[in-house]
């Protein structure tokens, strides 16, 4: 049978592929043969991609004054652009360092292959000076990660915490070090810190500095553990998906079928958390929730079991199972301090998602060829990261950063992703 006509679509017109800009091509009517009539006059669509490097002169006199002094200055001819387009430190434009860092850094596209793409694009230049130019850019990105730092660890903030290690070329030598990565969830912000590469409790004590956070969440590395002994203000919350993991382990490659039952209450508790993220619950909310009687018979089911596993009469277990029951046991305390408070989570998954494209980077460009290199990608990583937490394109806000800094503004507290004024991305 014929499709029914459906007046209100008609004159509607469905197409989701779209560009930033377009250009019409029109066609000369008086070109049509005489006898031709007219049915219809529509568009077809084709997409290009122009991509070039245009090495731009600008051309600059050098003067004396009768006082002696010397100067230079560009005097642009009426027409031509009204400064010089190039970041201070570098010979790039805004808008090519935009896309060198955006390449690099979100595409972790190792200098080897940059520097193919430019050639075939007609241009010569060497790795150094790539590397150069993205770590004077990247002084100007650790300023706005001062600005960002100080606002992620602001008082009572509850913080995610994760760390990821890297391998840095010193002395012609290859080490292992390591990134921190801090996420603040309500602020929207993400911070990666290098400083000396250290994985130490020093390390974790100098990145957090005098902050007066609420909370820190974490795995059970042993350094975290630090903080319930010399931080007393910070509540240390442990990540629950690495117990789960841990039992998960011990069903599938232990063979241990109690492990079941953990895995069972433990995805109830899950459940409850999908309940009230679906829900869009407020954290107040969520904190009455937590403490109903639902969440704590699921906690003494647990507890029971926990409790029957580590007694002296049990059978004996694998040793995946074992450290799945030791694990559960040592950090009990941590991991359902999360019931504390609707504002923590139940795992750290956000932060282990948010140290991942350092992994990427680690896998495409190896190593870093030293500490500086190291620092620097810290700092890109932190405002991509952050730009993806408020929606925005991580290449417009390079463009409009390294476009402001060429003018010369500094004032970085009105340069972060959520001042500079790029609209979210809707696409």
């Amino acid at each position: 049978p014929a499709k029914e006509i459906r007046m209100y679509r008609q004159g509607v017109e469905y197409r989701t592929m779209k560009a930033g800009k377009s250009v019409s091509h029109r066609s000369d009517m008086g070109k049509l043969p005489k006898e031709a009539q007219v049915l219809k006059v529509f568009f077809k669509y084709s997409y290009e991609q122009i991509s070039e490097i245009l090495e731009h002169q600008y051309q600059v006199v050098r003067y004396k004054m009768p006082d002696g002094k010397i100067y230079e200055g560009y005097f642009p001819k009426s027409g031509e652009p009204e400064i010089i387009d190039k970041v201070p430190g570098t010979h790039a434009s805004s808008n090519f360092l935009a896309y060198l860092a955006f390449n690099k850094y979100v595409l972790d596209t190792p200098f080897y292959r940059e520097i193919l793409r430019i050639m075939d694009e007609k241009m010569r230049v060497c790795r150094m000076t790539l590397s150069n130019w993205l770590a004077k850019g990247g002084t100007y990105m650790a300023e706005l990660v001062k600005v960002l730092k100080n606002m992620c660890l602001e008082k009572d903030s509850v913080i995610n915490c994760d760390e990821t290690w890297c391998r840095v070329k010193i002395n012609d030598t290859y080490r292992k070090k390591y990134i921190w990565c801090l996420v603040n969830k309500e602020a929207k912000i993400a911070i990666y810190c290098y400083g000396e590469g250290s994985r130490s409790r020093d390390a974790l004590r100098l990145i957090l500095g005098n902050a007066q956070v609420k909370s820190l969440q974490s795995d059970g590395y042993n350094v975290y553990m630090y903080l319930d002994n010399e931080l007393i203000d910070v509540e240390h919350i442990c990540c629950m998906a690495h117990a789960r993991a841990k039992f998960k382990y011990a069903l599938e490659q232990g063979g241990d079928k109690d492990a079941e039952y953990f895995l069972k209450c433990i995805g109830e508790l899950y459940k409850l958390e999908a309940e009230y993220e679906h829900g869009k619950l407020s954290a107040e909310q969520i904190g009455l929730l937590r403490q109903k009687l639902k969440t704590k018979e699921i906690v003494i089911r647990l507890r029971s079991k926990l409790d029957a596993m580590l007694s002296e009469n049990h059978s004996p277990r694998g040793e995946l199972m074992e450290k799945a029951i030791r694990y559960l046991d040592t950090f009990w305390t941590q991991l359902f301090a999360y019931l504390k408070d609707g504002r923590y989570s139940i795992d750290n998954s956000i932060a282990e998602r948010f140290i991942r494209p350092l992994a990427g980077e680690r896998k495409n460009s190896l190593f870093f060829g030293s500490d500086r290199m190291a620092n620097v990608s810290a700092a890109y990583h932190t405002i991509i990261s952050t730009c993806k937490m408020h929606g925005i394109s991580a290449l417009e806000f390079f463009k409009s950063f390294f476009h402001e800094i060429m003018l010369g503004r500094r004032d970085y507290e009105n340069l972060l992703p959520m001042t500079i004024g790029i609209k979210p991305n809707k696409i």
